[in-house]
């Protein structure tokens, strides 16, 4: 799919409302006031990328290149002011400065997207930590959109979960990092060609932005749309080490996109390497078809509650076993279970058409079966009976 003129989306303002004013506690002086044109540091700002409720994200250029070097771009992400957020970001940087320093050949360190610099800014409210990234181009989920299709077609898919096993495999194994954060918004495409980003600064810097300004702040909305894909797809890279950990300690906080929290983080059983795992093979269905298998809503009010999660889990894997159950949080055990292990909320677990089979009508034939197979792999109560990143590149489903 190519294009000569490319077309960028604008997002469209609700309410007149834009980007984190939408923010369901928005502080606009936790915010730092950034401005396209502005100069950060040694970067001078091209256009915004996105927001959250912590931090903003803007495309930026070095200046302190040499006009005979070619432009570096980058992304900045620049936290809002806090203890919380500030701690955040300092434990991102020391993640990625122990992840760069791992000598090794693994493959999967050219999949892993770390920090490249940092440095404070001053703000109304105190300091805000401002982290240098390269700048990608899209989340995951916005390749399917490209093709046209909901979610990913599989062939297209197997070639990024290798990339991504690969790149698991060397945090695990290599570098002794849980990512725990896994989801689709943090797995993000490479640019597929270098023109990419050059048209698309070109197009900011001809049709720029105009800032809406509040209580004399300016806001800026969000232009992350790169255009359509000129040729093939950049490399896949694991991003956002902001709630990443060294697996070397015990670890029992809560972690995880709710949906794809692994049982013995929903139960307190303490955590490893496997949720990683977990978090992997709930989110295939997300990738494939952007459904969630375990969304934990009940089906009348579409609230999330842990004893639904808890009872879809045991309609698609059967009860946990007593040995699993023994290593819970007492009361949380108490709250579930029964003394003899039997779930005290039967009437939530789903019908029996709640399985994979009926969850995955976008395969078919020997095709399914073989993913739900690899599915199953990931997709266990006991997290020691979990596969390894590196057991699953070998699966068949995969090489299929």
């Amino acid at each position: 799919m190519s294009s000569s003129a490319p077309s960028y989306r604008v997002p469209f303002s609700k309410l007149g409302l834009i980007d984190e004013e939408r923010s369901p506690n928005y502080n606009p002086q936790k915010y730092y006031p950034c401005g396209i044109g502005e100069s950060v540091g040694k970067y001078r700002i091209l256009s915004k990328l996105g927001w959250g409720a912590s931090s903003t994200a803007w495309l930026a250029e070095d200046t302190s290149r040499w006009p005979w070097q070619k432009t570096k771009y980058v992304t900045l992400k620049i936290t809002n002011c806090g203890s919380n957020e500030t701690k955040a970001a300092e434990e991102e940087v020391e993640i990625s400065k122990h992840i760069s320093s791992c000598i090794s050949d693994h493959t999967g360190k050219r999949y892993i997207r770390l920090v490249q610099e940092s440095f404070e800014l001053k703000g109304q409210l105190g300091s805000h930590v401002c982290l240098v990234f390269e700048p990608l181009r899209e989340p995951i989920w916005r390749l399917g959109r490209h093709l046209g299709s909901v979610g990913l077609p599989a062939e297209i898919l197997k070639p990024f979960l290798k990339v991504l096993l690969e790149g698991l495999d060397f945090l695990h194994s290599e570098c002794g990092i849980i990512h725990t954060d896994l989801k689709a918004d943090n797995l993000l495409i490479a640019f597929e060609d270098s023109t990419v980003i050059r048209d698309y600064v070109r197009h900011q810097e001809l049709y720029p932005p105009k800032p809406i300004f509040r209580d004399g702040r300016p806001i800026w909305e969000s232009r992350p749309d790169f255009g359509p894909l000129k040729k093939g797809t950049g490399l896949l890279k694991i991003s956002d080490f902001s709630a990443a950990v060294f697996g070397n300690l015990p670890h029992n906080h809560d972690i995880q996109p709710q949906p794809f929290s692994a049982p013995e983080v929903l139960l307190k059983a303490g955590w490893t390497y496997s949720t990683d795992i977990w978090n992997l093979g709930t989110m295939l269905w997300e990738l494939l078809a952007d459904t969630i298998i375990l969304n934990g809503l009940h089906h009348s009010s579409a609230e999330y509650s842990q004893e639904v999660h808890i009872a879809q889990m045991i309609r698609l894997l059967g009860n946990p076993p007593p040995l699993f159950l023994e290593g819970c949080d007492p009361a949380i055990r108490r709250r579930l279970f029964s003394p003899e292990g039997n779930f005290l909320y039967p009437h939530l677990i789903p019908a029996a058409n709640f399985n994979f089979d009926s969850l995955t009508p976008f395969l078919c034939g020997e095709e399914k079966k073989l993913f739900i197979g690899f599915a199953l792999k990931m997709l266990q109560w006991e997290p020691e009976n979990r596969a390894t990143a590196r057991e699953l590149l070998q699966d068949p489903w995969l090489h299929s």
